[in-house]
C-alpha cells in the first residue's frame, strides 16, 4: 500500500515533530518525556475509568491511605492493630492515640499521606532506573503490611492481588509497561485522594448524611466542623499536588555522559530520526 519513499517520509515527519517537541520544551525548562508520559497516563485513566482494569490501582490507593493512618499513629506514640480493605474500595484502620494533636495528625494522614505518596511517585517516575525499583518496593512494603496488619481473608486477598501484580510487573514487564504503571499509580494516588476528599466535603455538608469518615471523626475531637476539616484537607492536598507536579515537570540536569542536546531528558540526539535528518540535509 505504501512504498519505501512513503515510509521514509512518514518517519521523517514523525522524527521532525518529536525533535521540535523536545527542543520547544527544553527551551522552556520543561521535561518533555514526563509531559508525554503523564499525558498518556491521563488519557488511559479517562478511557479506563469505569472498567475493572483500574480496580488494582484503586485498592493500592486505599492501602496507601490506611497505611498513612497507621504510620501516623505510631509516630504520635499510638498504635495500629489491623487494616481492613473492602471490595468497594473502602478501608478501615483500627488505631489508638493520645491527645487532640495526635488525633489531628492521625486523621489527616490518610488523605494527605496519599497525596504525598503520589507526589513522590511522580518524582520517581522521572527516573528510568528507579521505576522498576519502585514496583519492587511497593511489593515488599505490601508484604510487610500483610504480616503486621492484615487479619481477615478479604483484606488478605485484596492486598495479594495488588502485591502480586506489582511484583509480576517488576519482575517480567518490559520497561515501557513499567513506566506506564508508575505514571498511572502516581496519577491515581493523587486524583483518588482529591476525589475522595470532594465526596467527603459534599457528604459532610449534607445534613442528611449519617455515615462516618475521617473528617467526622476529627470533628468529634475538636470544635471544628467536619466540613471545614474536609475543605482544609482538600485545599492542602490540591496545593501539594500542584507543587509536586510543578517540580516534576521541570527538567533536571543532563547526565554528563548523555551527550543530549536537550538537558534533563534521556533523548538521544543521534537517534535514527536525526541520522535521517542529517542524510536529507546533505542531499
Amino acid at each position: 500500500m505504501f512504498d519505501g519513499r512513503d515510509r521514509s517520509m512518514s518517519r521523517f515527519f514523525t522524527g521532525f515533530a518529536r525533535n521540535r517537541l523536545f527542543s520547544a520544551t527544553a527551551a522552556r525548562g520543561l521535561d518533555a518525556e514526563f509531559i508525554i508520559g503523564m499525558t498518556l497516563a491521563i488519557a488511559a485513566v479517562v478511557v479506563l475509568w469505569w472498567t475493572p482494569l483500574l480496580f488494582p490501582f484503586r485498592i493500592f490507593t486505599t492501602s496507601a491511605h490506611e497505611i498513612g493512618h497507621a504510620l501516623a499513629a505510631f509516630l504520635m506514640g499510638g498504635s495500629a492493630s489491623d487494616i481492613q480493605l473492602f471490595w468497594n474500595g473502602g478501608g478501615v484502620t483500627r488505631i489508638t492515640y493520645n491527645g487532640t494533636l495526635a488525633g489531628i495528625v492521625v486523621y489527616s494522614a490518610g488523605y494527605l499521606g496519599s497525596v504525598i505518596f503520589g507526589g513522590l511517585l511522580l518524582l520517581r517516575a522521572k527516573k528510568a532506573a528507579a521505576r522498576r525499583q519502585t514496583l519492587w518496593f511497593i511489593t515488599i512494603a505490601l508484604a510487610v503490611v500483610t504480616v503486621f496488619f492484615i487479619r481477615d481473608l478479604q483484606s488478605l486477598l485484596l492486598v495479594a492481588i495488588v502485591a502480586g501484580l506489582s511484583g509480576l510487573a517488576a519482575w517480567k514487564a518490559p520497561n515501557l509497561l513499567v513506566t506506564f504503571i508508575i505514571y498511572v499509580l502516581a496519577l491515581l494516588s493523587c486524583l483518588y485522594s482529591l476525589m475522595d476528599l470532594f465526596f467527603v466535603i459534599t457528604a459532610t455538608g449534607n445534613p442528611f448524611h449519617s455515615g462516618f469518615n475521617d473528617a467526622i471523626g476529627l470533628a468529634s475531637l475538636t470544635p471544628i466542623p467536619a466540613f471545614v476539616w474536609a475543605l482544609i484537607w482538600g485545599l492542602v492536598g490540591g496545593f501539594m499536588m500542584f507543587m509536586f507536579a510543578r517540580i516534576a515537570i521541570r527538567k533536571g540536569p543532563a547526565p554528563k555522559d548523555s551527550g543530549s542536546k536537550f538537558p534533563g531528558t534521556s533523548y538521544d540526539p543521534k537517534s535514527p530520526f536525526d541520522r535521517y535528518d542529517d542524510y536529507l540535509s546533505k542531499r
